[in-house]
């Protein structure tokens, strides 16, 4: 915002400066003809030469106010709460797992993008961290998803969607995330990922191993078309059966 406020000032201010010479110019010529006529001219100058800064001035602040309420609702302005512990009693309360497995549960904060990322249970055959672009929204041409793709059930939230599905011990959930784009290309990343009760980060042994939906990595949805990334959460022995996790992935655009 301060860029572009800068440089919209700078051009108001060149604009002023521009018609406060042509005034000046004016009066020298004028001068030569009379002191009658070279006080006319001069009122009249300086009456244009005001309004013409005043316009100037009024443009400056319209635009100023239009690009302010622009970067306000912008994905600047996004909210990113990243609350797994907060969102986990209702993922707790709104599910049930079987005593022998594992729920996981994975909500996407994508707010700022123009889509909603989708999650389906991934090709048996698709690689993990594979990604796909492709020129059409119709999911049987996504390869990265079985031919009846089966989308995870979800737990609303005050915010975005939990999918979730279970999983034993060892054993991955692998899924396929899915941005079906309807706006111009767009490039984001997806920079945080946080968890509740485990989230997989900086242990040396980690209760969950996750092959993810990485940050530093940047990602392009084309237009009109989808975007696809496969990943899969394990839990290893340090988690208990019977519990639910929650997982949060925050992504903005770049």
């Amino acid at each position: 915002m301060g860029e572009k406020t800068t440089y919209t000032r700078r051009r108001a201010l060149q604009s002023i400066g521009a018609v406060t010479v042509a005034g000046l110019a004016g009066c020298s010529s004028s001068g030569s003809e009379g002191e009658g006529p070279t006080t006319q001219s001069t009122d009249t100058e300086t009456q244009t030469t005001t309004e013409a800064t005043t316009d100037a001035q009024t443009t400056t602040n319209e635009t100023t106010e239009q690009t302010q309420e622009s970067t306000e609702s912008g994905p600047e302005a996004a909210d990113f709460v990243e609350n797994p512990e907060e969102i986990h009693p209702t993922l707790v309360e709104e599910t049930s797992v079987p005593s022998d497995e594992v729920l996981l549960g994975f909500r996407l904060e994508d707010s700022s993008l123009p889509f909603t990322t989708e999650v389906y249970r991934a090709a048996d055959d698709a690689e993990v961290q594979a990604t796909e672009t492709y020129d059409t929204q119709d999911l049987s041409e996504v390869d990265l998803l079985p031919d009846s793709p089966e989308a995870l059930d979800t737990v609303d939230t005050d915010r975005e969607d939990i999918h979730y599905g279970t999983t034993t011990i060892g054993e991955p959930l692998k899924v396929t995330l899915v941005a079906r784009n309807e706006t111009d290309t767009i490039d984001w990343s997806a920079w945080s990922r946080t968890g509740y009760p485990y989230d997989g980060h900086n242990e040396d042994d980690p209760a969950l191993e996750v092959d993810c939906y990485c940050g530093g990595m940047n990602y392009t949805a084309p237009s009109g078309g989808t975007w696809a990334r496969v990943i899969q959460v394990t839990p290893t022995e340090r988690v208990e059966t019977g519990t639910e996790i929650a997982l949060n992935w925050t992504s903005s655009r770049l």
